[in-house]
């Protein structure tokens, strides 16, 4: 399949979904320890050379690693169980929500 990894590449990805700055606003209950290989993944991706170019990106991995916490957007039913899709997915396309 690598004969063919030219044909799967992306020219440009969206990050919708929680982002870590959203996690300020998440119920404490809800975050997750990172584990050693998240951490390890994260200090990976800030080392990719693509990210110079992407501050924003950049400045999100930073939160999460200083928060050394994640969530799981599986969270947002606990709210209501249409919340992801009736509120949260809506508004973050209806603001720009997504970097």
């Amino acid at each position: 399949i690598s004969f063919e990894a030219h044909n799967l590449t992306v020219p440009s990805v969206m990050w919708l979904g929680l982002l870590p700055s959203d996690l300020q606003r998440v119920p404490e209950e809800s975050l997750i320890p990172l584990t050693q290989r998240d951490k390890s993944k994260l200090t990976s991706l800030l080392k990719r050379p693509y990210l110079a170019c992407q501050p924003i990106w950049y400045k999100e991995i930073e939160i999460m690693q200083q928060s050394e916490t994640k969530a799981e957007i599986q969270f947002l039913a606990s709210i209501a169980p249409d919340f992801l899709s009736h509120v949260y997915l809506p508004n973050k396309l209806r603001y720009g929500g997504w970097i």
